[in-house]
């Protein structure tokens, strides 16, 4: 009978070489290669060009909104925000924003272009931009085949500030008028592929 399990016991031995266990260590231990290849699996999924499909309005968790009433609010400022962004033309303007993989990106609107870099974090959905050393972070999330960048206002105007387009005009101090009666409110864009 010992002679029988023998070779059972040899046999799970050798098993257990071939698919050994992961040490605590080995498990725990994130090397720069691993932080490297998961920036770039996170950013393949955003990779690609997104172009405007109209305005998008995020809330805050210190809104005080909950329930049925936050979509309620969320559409009936989206009207809003879709009406001062037809006055200051960014519906003909079609914002376009490109991600690459290796973390560059570029947004194009009014006929100009801004190239910089970005870094997300799907987890808490923030996506950090530079912009000519300008550094400017948003909301951004997957919903299906959109993506919803949505900025704090001031973000906003800064972003449409850099693009060139607004820096005196009446048009942009109009929207900031708007946008500074609303608190915990994200404005942005809706994009598609």
């Amino acid at each position: 009978m010992a002679a029988m399990m023998l070779p059972v016991t040899s046999s799970c031995s050798s098993s257990r070489h071939n698919t050994r266990d992961l040490s605590p260590s080995e498990v725990f231990t994130v090397t720069d290669d691993d932080i490297a290849n998961e920036t770039l699996r996170i950013n393949r999924a955003l990779q690609g060009e997104w172009k405007y499909n109209g305005p998008s309005v995020g809330m805050s968790g210190r809104n005080m909104l909950s329930g049925i009433a936050k979509p309620i609010a969320k559409s009936k400022l989206k009207k809003k925000l879709k009406n001062a962004f037809k006055q200051i033309g960014l519906d003909k303007a079609r914002p376009q924003f490109e991600f690459d993989a290796d973390g560059s990106c570029s947004v194009k609107m009014f006929g100009m272009g801004l190239k910089g870099t970005y870094n997300y974090n799907p987890t808490t959905e923030k996506i950090s931009f530079k912009w000519h050393g300008v550094p400017l972070s948003a909301n951004l999330r997957r919903d299906g085949k959109k993506l919803h960048l949505t900025f704090d206002a001031d973000k906003l105007l800064k972003l449409l500030s850099l693009m060139g387009r607004f820096s005196d005009s009446s048009a942009i101090k109009a929207l900031s008028t708007l946008l500074d009666n609303y608190e915990d409110v994200m404005v942005g864009f809706e994009l598609k592929k």
